[in-house]
């Protein structure tokens, strides 16, 4: 069942959409026909292999989890160190970690880039339900325009996964296919803790409505969302106690933020919302402001309209969530934010669209032009300076990836991998220990920054640690120093 165009959308703000819930899948009843996924998902990898002619190099959080797939292969892991623990890169990393040193960093980041690009085209796909392909076209831009978005998911972070899988849940829900969304769901609770209640409540509510369809208990459905959620407890917390020796370990990770995170502000529930804050440009700001007042004044009218509310109370609870989480200690990451970010592109896009239609039924074309004109003028500028910010995202892109790719550059200017490792331990700088682990083949927690001899350095050549005297040099590349207590000892 499709929602209503923003056509009918008149004075008054009548009909934006259709009800929120579809039929229910039942065996006398099919759903309707769903959106084609199939050839989109084979479209996005094919554009993310394409990417990989741009830098292509994994970031801290990535690496880590490619690490991790690779002791799984080997029965071998360890989780003391490094990032919190997320299952859904993992299921990735460890088939691909067969791959070799160059080639499982590489597959990561297709399947971490289409994600991304998955997500601007569901972005796309439900501003287009909601208002037509314009505002589907607001939705987009708008989220390949948020800071930062495009350079997490490019260089291997797990956010522009997330928000395709949760877009995507809802165009299945949308579609009636409820099986369908609840494992999206649980791919998206594999990503993000804050997503676990969301997907509970979703569980109990496809066996309630089940029930209440067939008038007895769905065995399929029970078995479907208590597998799932089974299944969901053991991925998160079993491996990480086999890999630490503590089932929490990721939650204490999470609690020992870098030092400029708003964790430490003197108010970090607030300063999540002050740093947010510039994530969107206000145009966004004010067109999901706009569909949520016309949705709200429907759903007040006539109840209808549930969408758009629904859509923006989850965004609203989300960002809570973060909020609270960083007031107990936890980073509180912008990109921990990007969820709510993309519902609010979704959003913009139908309240832009709704304004200018409403308009057109009220005054005429002519000032309905107008006042798309007079609103594209005013959004000029935020857009010029959010392209300003991609230019810069991808300089930082490179720059990354020039100091990380060139890793095993190092390492074979230092005499290899066994002549380097016979000295002791090997140091590094904070932000490069996965990467050299990676390289190295190392535990993460073996690759370490408090340097103490006897060991070797792989040092960046902006760092102290490149000019310790304790690690007389003896190998220099364009981007990293290379030194070792053994040197010294000769």
């Amino acid at each position: 069942m499709a929602f209503a165009p923003l056509t009918a959308l008149a004075p008054g703000a009548s009909r934006m959409l259709e009800r929120l819930a579809p039929p229910p899948e039942t065996a006398d009843m099919a759903p309707a026909r769903a959106r084609p996924w199939r050839l989109l998902v084979l479209g996005c990898l094919a554009l993310a292999g394409l990417s990989l002619l741009w830098p292509s190099v994994p970031t801290y959080d990535p690496w880590a989890w490619i690490i991790w797939g690779r002791e799984i292969a080997h029965l071998d892991l360890v989780t003391k160190t490094g990032p919190s623990w997320k299952p859904l890169p993992v299921i990735f990393t460890t088939p691909f970690s067969l791959a070799g040193d160059d080639g499982a960093p590489l597959l990561w980041l297709v399947v971490a880039r289409a994600g991304g690009i998955l997500a601007f085209a569901m972005a796309f796909r439900l501003g287009k339900r909601l208002a037509g392909p314009v505002a589907g076209l607001i939705a987009a831009g708008s989220l390949i325009l948020a800071d930062e978005f495009i350079r997490n998911f490019f260089r291997g972070n797990s956010e522009g996964i997330l928000v395709a899988v949760c877009l995507w849940a809802i165009e299945r829900h949308l579609d009636g296919r409820r099986r369908d969304a609840f494992l999206l769901g649980l791919a998206a609770a594999l990503l993000r803790p804050e997503v676990w209640p969301f997907i509970a409540l979703y569980g109990l509510y496809l066996i309630a409505a089940d029930w209440h369809a067939k008038n007895r208990l769905p065995v399929k459905t029970t078995i479907l969302v208590i597998g799932g959620g089974l299944a969901l407890g053991i991925l998160w917390f079993v491996p990480e106690y086999l890999g630490s020796g503590d089932f929490l370990r990721a939650a204490a990770r999470a609690r020992k933020p870098n030092p400029d995170s708003a964790a430490f502000a003197a108010h970090p529930f607030i300063e999540v919302f002050n740093r947010s804050a510039s994530v969107l440009t206000p145009p966004v700001y004010i067109g999901g402001l706009l569909a949520f007042c016309a949705a709200l004044y429907a759903f007040i009218k006539r109840r209808e309209d549930g969408l758009i509310l629904a859509m923006a109370a989850i965004g609203t609870v989300l960002m809570i969530a973060v909020a609270g989480m960083t007031q107990a200690g936890f980073a509180g990451n912008l990109r921990y934010i990007a969820l709510p970010a993309a519902l609010v592109c979704v959003l913009a896009g139908a309240g832009w669209v709704w304004l200018v239609r409403s308009t057109a039924a009220r005054w005429g074309v002519i000032a309905a032009s107008a006042l798309a004109l007079a609103i594209a003028a005013a959004s000029a500028p935020f857009v010029i300076e959010d392209i300003n910010e991609l230019d810069l995202a991808g300089q930082r892109i490179k720059a990354e990836a020039d100091l990380y790719g060139t890793v095993p550059e190092a390492i074979k200017a230092g005499g290899g991998e066994a002549k380097l490792k016979s000295c002791g331990t090997v140091y590094t700088g904070a932000f490069q220990t996965q990467a050299v682990a990676w390289y190295m083949h190392l535990h993460e927690m073996d690759s370490e920054i408090f340097a103490f001899p006897p060991g070797t350095t792989i040092a960046p050549s902006f760092s102290s640690l490149s000019r310790d005297p304790r690690f007389p040099t003896i190998a220099k590349t364009r981007k990293w120093v290379i030194g070792s207590s053994c040197a010294a000892a000769k």
